[in-house]
């Protein structure tokens, strides 16, 4: 990030920081103010005064500071430097972007809200709906308003609702820490206790909308710690549970003092606390500001910085099981007596104490229980989109560099194997779906070495690109998808249509992410399109005919596929050599996983409308989740 981009990320931190302050000033003089303001007595009207001038404040440095942020971004979207050349690129980006249509009506509300603030009922009411719009629509100019489809929706939404609970939460603890020092200690004990409601609403708010959006911009593991979005994201997660603990000691600790006994020291303490509150929740807005400013982690490649990563595997293993509870077993006894501690007090600290000691010895034993080795592209994914051509490219590179050692058919059965310290791995195994693509990338980069160091596979980062090694790994997953088809008559493991290109009766050139959303019936002709079954109306279903006559055309409804790479990578898929391959039909799911297979002679006729209607009315009731994550943006 640059100077520029970090002034710009500043802005609209301070922007949306006095944002936050107006909107939570608003809330308080609603919501929280007035039952400490009745127990204030003289000190009432001053305090309320007080706040007003707060709210006035913060909307006049929203304006002016949303104004700088306004300018600069302009500038940065049309390319100048020159301050002349960023006021003549807000004349378009004023009325010819997003950015500029939600900044405007952002200035709006603000302005109309402006001579409302010092109000009361109704014209409070009004200011406070202005105000919650203005920090509402943020998202309309990150993220989520680039984001298409029902994601975007979602990102729009949660962010809207985000924005506005951490206004009236953190936008809201500057005021509450000034009427600490402006009331009697106990009427600011009692607009604390008031303040309760509103930030704990919040706080749930925050933490359920912070969810829709990590699943949407993090969407993994590797996302959160292996990027420098997630690593920020981890920053704000830190400053935000300690800023909750702080909120725990005021509200349940020097509040509760103050409620009953007038203390000046203890009202001195809470005001400080509160003050430090109000300054880590400034400060995560100016980190969510940063982060709102960086690329999100579903459009980085994360690196991965740890060599283990958390799994679940031992669970699936009944000796495991086994193991785990026993090694925990002390430490849940402990817990619960801690839980019998708060009924009887006497035994909680013990048995805090007690669980702290069992369970830091239990540690060191449940890391290997609880994890497995891990590599810095552990989390990364293949780039090729898992395309007919990378799978064929993949097996031709699998022929001339793999087939020594691992055999022809990938069983770890190569003329090399018999003389090698240890056996090469038999790729068509089950295990083989136990490393990610990015585990995989790094054995072929970096090689494998046996127990004693020596090399058990010599690494092939510096004789095959970074492409190559990806299109290697689109060839293995399609070979044992194709082998265990070939030996079961079935998928073992869920496997996703390769990316291919088609072209429709009608002209149009689809590929396969114009299919999701609908059963696909692939059907392997050796010639043109062949007679299709006249499928009942109300079945969504796209016909991709697969040919090796690059003369062939589409007909009727069907689309066809004229690349011999199409031919090919299905051929891998379904576990036959390419010239068996016609006759074949298979059917992918909504979500385009390949899921059924059928071949002349098989039961149940797929050239039989009614027979093919019934296999796709189930598969389609029984939809596999869909792969992968992110988003698409609109430019």
């Amino acid at each position: 990030m640059d100077l520029t981009h970090i002034v710009l990320a500043a802005l609209r931190g301070c922007h949306l920081l006095a944002l936050a302050s107006l909107f939570g000033t608003l809330v308080s003089l609603a919501l929280v103010a007035p039952a400490g303001l009745r127990e204030a007595g003289a000190a009432a009207a001053p305090a309320r005064a007080r706040l007003v001038v707060l709210a006035r404040w913060s909307d006049g440095a929203a304006l002016l500071i949303g104004v700088f942020w306004l300018t600069l971004q302009a500038a940065v979207i049309a390319g100048t430097s020159s301050f002349s050349g960023a006021l003549t690129a807000l004349v378009t980006v004023l009325p010819d972007t997003q950015f500029g249509h939600v900044v405007l009506v952002r200035f709006a509300c603000l302005l109309v809200a402006f001579p409302l603030l010092d109000g009361r009922r109704w014209r409070l009411a009004v200011a406070l709906v202005l105000t919650g719009a203005a920090i509402g629509m943020q998202g309309g100019v990150g993220h989520a308003g680039a984001t298409g489809g029902a994601a975007g929706v979602a990102l729009l939404i949660s962010e809207a609702l985000h924005l506005m609970a951490a206004g009236a939460w953190l936008g809201g603890l500057l005021p509450l820490c000034l009427l600490a020092g402006w009331l009697p200690p106990r009427a600011a004990a009692t607009t604390c206790h008031s303040f309760t409601p509103v930030g704990l609403s919040a706080v749930l708010v925050i933490a359920g909308t912070a969810i829709v959006q990590a699943w949407q911009l993090i969407a993994s593991l590797g996302g959160l710690f292996g990027t420098q979005y997630g690593q920020i994201a981890l920053l704000k997660l830190a400053i935000f549970f300690v800023l909750l603990t702080l909120a725990a000691i005021n509200r349940f600790v020097l509040t509760e003092r103050l409620r009953g006994e007038d203390d000046s020291m203890i009202a001195r303490l809470l005001r400080v606390t509160l003050a430090v509150e109000a300054m880590l929740g400034a400060l995560v807005i100016l980190v969510a500001a940063f982060l709102a400013s960086g690329t999100p982690a579903t459009h980085q490649t994360p690196i991965w910085p740890f060599s283990w990563q958390p799994s679940l595997e031992t669970l699936s293993d009944p000796y495991g099981r086994s193991l785990l509870l026993s090694t925990l077993l002390p430490s849940l006894i402990a817990a619960a007596c801690v839980v019998v501690g708060r009924f009887w007090r006497p035994a909680f600290w013990p048995s805090l104490a007690a669980f702290v000691v069992i369970f830091a010895l239990a540690a060191p034993k449940l890391v290997p229980l609880l994890t497995i080795d891990a590599y810095p592209t552990t989390f990364v994914t293949s780039p090729t989109e898992f395309a007919d051509s990378s799978i064929v490219h993949g097996q031709a590179l699998f022929q001339a560099n793999c087939t020594t050692c691992h055999g022809a058919n990938a069983q770890g059965d190569g003329p090399a194997a018999k003389s090698l310290p240890i056996p090469p791995a038999d790729l068509t195994a089950a295990h083989f779906w136990g490393h990610t693509e990015g585990d995989l990338f790094w054995y072929i980069s970096h090689g494998i070495d046996a127990p004693d160091g020596a090399p058990a596979m010599p690494p092939f980062g510096d004789v095959l690109s970074s492409g190559d090694r990806w299109a290697l790994i689109d060839f293995l997953k399609a070979h044992n998808a194709g082998w265990s088809m070939q030996t079961t008559g079935h998928w073992a493991q869920p496997i996703q249509m390769p990316q291919f290109d088609a072209i429709c009766a009608d002209g149009s050139a689809i590929n396969l992410d114009d299919l999701r959303g609908r059963m696909v019936h692939i059907i392997a002709a050796a010639g043109g399109t062949p007679p299709l079954p006249a499928l009942p109306e109300g079945l969504n279903v796209a016909t991709i005919v697969l040919s090796r006559d690059h003369k062939a055309k589409p007909a009727g409804s069907a689309c066809v596929t004229l690349e011999p790479a199409t031919w090919d990578a299905f051929a891998i898929l379904l576990g036959v050599p390419p010239d068996d391959l016609a006759g074949i039909q298979a059917i992918a799911d909504q979500n385009a996983w390949l899921r059924v297979r059928w071949r002349p002679g098989d039961a149940g006729d797929w050239n039989d409308a009614k027979s093919l209607a019934a296999v796709v009315r189930d598969l389609a009731a029984h939809p596999l989740a869909a792969a992968g994550g992110g988003h698409a943006h609109h430019h």
